[in-house]
């Protein structure tokens, strides 16, 4: 698991938004697949081989904050394609990104508790 890419990702996503809602971006963003959040690399971690470290104290709050980065996320798609720009720009510099700066000091967290817990563990 590459942690600083599963953050850098995560943190690409606020260039991708921005973008999209000053109409800078060619990609389609569909809201319904953005909200997913077992589709990232992180997501497809939690919900599969991370579950073994579900008893991480951080893991709980890290798997939280994720779904809602994604709700967020698909939100301000949403609020932009219903014409409503100016509040999906509120949400993208205000509660989404106080979220992703949560999130991405989180994942930290539980990033050093992953490798903690399997130090030491043969790997084979």
């Amino acid at each position: 698991m590459n942690w600083m890419e599963i953050i850098g990702a995560h943190v690409m996503w606020k260039q991708r938004l921005t973008a999209f809602l000053a109409g800078q971006s060619t990609e389609e963003l569909d809201p319904e697949t953005i909200r997913l959040d077992n589709r990232c690399a992180l997501g497809k971690w939690i919900y599969g081989d991370g579950a073994s470290m579900s008893h991480l104290p951080q893991y709980e709050d890290v798997r939280g904050l994720h779904a809602q980065f994604h709700q967020y996320a698909a939100d301000v798609v949403t609020l932009h394609l219903a014409g409503n720009t100016a509040e999906a720009e509120k949400l993208l510099h205000g509660d989404y990104s106080r979220l992703s700066e949560k999130l991405k000091h989180r994942i930290i967290g539980l990033s050093q508790q992953v490798k903690s817990a399997t130090d030491g563990i043969p790997r084979f």
